[in-house]
């Protein structure tokens, strides 16, 4: 029945709670606001939290892969979506949630492709990077310093979310990871082999929010696993995270650059043993061995 209603209400109704918690003004500020989403396993939880928030007039996604069974512990698809691309899946998603919204959709995530995608328009407000390549993320914190805009990036850690918000908008001397990576705009990232890539994004990462399942996943990467385990409801939660902070940076409100965590364990009001942070060190110090961070 509602399908059938006029954009206009259409999209007043699907507003209405959001009063007063957004204003009528800021609810047209974000709907005019264009954010680019790349990376569709978390990503795709942030775009579709995006777009029950915001309720924009446009939308961009991008992501080159398709749909694995490996996937389903994190996207919010089923079998039936298993070796369709995962663009189009969530672009089938953001289309039903929001029926009046312009779906851009993007599987070719050259730097120069990506490039394009951002400045055409409607031009990107703000770019989420939920993308796993290091050089790809390298390419977006290029471009966002170039059109100066905000970029943001959360990971999953276990149970963790860490949110890593950089104001290429208001800083155009940003440090590319917060810093986190020096020398990185200058290194061949395609000389480099799977764990030196691997060593890249753990000291990106970095160690001091993992739990000591994680850590010790870490140390079975190439051996046990093959690659770090994420979890469903973490995804979730980090999509929610992002959703929040690109509203508050469109907004204006003040959200300097920098690192953000959210530890569930703290949250829950969980406090480590004396053991278990020992054996917390003893982890991290054999993944700085094994990786050389």
């Amino acid at each position: 029945m509602n399908n059938k209603l006029p954009v206009k209400n259409r999209w007043q109704l699907a507003t209405n709670r959001n009063r007063l918690l957004v204003t009528d003004s800021e609810q047209l500020t974000l709907r005019l606001a264009t954010v680019g989403f790349f990376g569709l396993s978390v990503g795709s939880h942030a775009a579709t939290t995006w777009a029950m928030l915001a309720r924009p007039d446009a939308i961009k996604i991008a992501d080159p892969d398709v749909i694995d069974g490996t996937n389903l512990n994190r996207i919010r698809v089923g079998w039936s979506h298993v070796g369709k691309r995962k663009v189009d899946a969530v672009a089938t998603l953001l289309a039903d949630m929001h029926p009046g919204m312009t779906i851009h959709t993007l599987t070719e995530t050259s730097p120069t492709s990506m490039e394009t995608f951002c400045r055409a328009k409607p031009a990107v407000s703000c770019i989420v990077d939920e993308i796993d390549d290091i050089g790809g993320k390298i390419a977006l914190r290029k471009i966002a310093r170039a059109l100066r805009i905000p970029l943001i990036s959360a990971v999953d850690v276990g149970e963790n979310v860490l949110l890593d918000v950089e104001r290429y908008d208001t800083n155009p001397d940003q440090q590319m990871f917060l810093g986190r990576l020096p020398g990185i705009e200058t290194t061949d990232i395609a000389a480099l082999d799977r764990r030196e890539r691997a060593r890249l994004i753990i000291a990106l990462v970095g160690l001091a929010h993992n739990s000591n399942a994680m850590l010790q996943s870490l140390l079975e990467i190439g051996k046990s696993i093959d690659t770090w385990p994420q979890l469903g409801s973490t995804a979730t939660i980090a999509g929610g995270v992002i959703a929040t902070t690109v509203k508050r940076v469109l907004l204006g409100d003040r959200v300097p650059s920098g690192r953000y965590a959210l530890e569930m364990d703290a949250f829950l009001g969980k406090v480590p043993t004396v053991s278990e942070r020992r054996h917390t060190r003893t982890l991290i110090s054999a993944v700085k061995r094994r990786f050389g961070v």
